[in-house]
């Protein structure tokens, strides 16, 4: 029997690459993006049947709940939530700073990367509260510049995924009664459409140089991360913070 999964930010990169190993390890997924033609552009192509696009804008409630009410209404309970969109929000060439940053932008990237999270796993536990699935998972997907503060993103994204991570520690200890997991992976410079928009190819080589392995991560790698916490073999991982960052180690 097919298990259900939402994706956040399915629509492209990361988001999109999950929903991809989502689905071939056999999950019938809501792609639930801003952009509804992305998202059903994802949907279309994804390997299995059973998978719809949701418009869904992760930032406001009532869209979080609609998003929850029509994937179970049309698949079934969800089982599997990767929360994976986000944004930085930043000028590129700019290296943002407290200084500089203005209060629109920090609200606007705390809403993406924070409150969204919040959002749908606050839903996603209401849910499985009153209707129980066999080993829930829930997923987030936050950065390693939640982790260290050196990096080009700045200080609104860097504070906003530090809230993600300790976010999913609290949610883990909330769900843990109802058989869910809470995990949260935290990529180092990932090569997807969002990064080569914000940063400069300067930027982007420079922190390529950093990494010891020598390039970017590729979003395939991170959704396989994502998919590996999703699945049973994951079933005693709670609360972990899984950093993937091609060996640039945290000082």
């Amino acid at each position: 029997m097919s298990r259900v999964a939402i994706v956040t930010g399915g629509g492209s990169g990361i988001g999109e690459a999950t929903a991809r190993a989502l689905a071939r390890d056999g999950h019938e997924v809501a792609v639930a993006d801003l952009n509804l033609a992305a998202a059903q552009r994802v949907a279309q192509s994804l390997p299995g049947s059973g998978h719809i696009a949701v418009h869904t804008d992760v930032t406001e409630e009532r869209s979080v709940e609609a998003l929850f009410d029509e994937a179970e209404k049309k698949l079934g309970p969800v089982a599997t939530l990767a929360c994976v969109a986000g944004a930085v929000f930043m000028t590129p060439g700019r290296k943002p700073s407290i200084v500089n940053m203005t209060t629109e932008n920090w609200i606007k990237t705390e809403a993406l990367n924070a409150r969204g999270p919040f959002l749908c796993i606050r839903a996603m536990l209401q849910r499985r509260t009153k209707a129980p699935v066999a080993d829930g998972r829930i997923v987030t997907v936050a950065s390693m510049s939640g982790v260290v503060p050196e990096s080009p993103t700045g200080p609104a994204y860097s504070a906003a995924k530090a809230a993600n991570i300790h976010l999913v520690r609290v949610a883990a200890l909330e769900a843990a009664p109802l058989g869910v997991t809470v995990n949260t992976v935290a990529p180092g410079l990932t090569d997807t459409p969002a990064v080569r928009g914000d940063l400069t190819a300067e930027q982007i080589e420079a922190a390529r140089k950093m990494i010891p392995i020598g390039r970017l991560g590729k979003p395939e790698e991170i959704a396989e991360v994502i998919a590996f916490l999703a699945s049973p073999r994951a079933s005693y991982i709670t609360g972990a913070v899984i950093q993937a960052h091609g060996g640039r180690q945290p000082p």
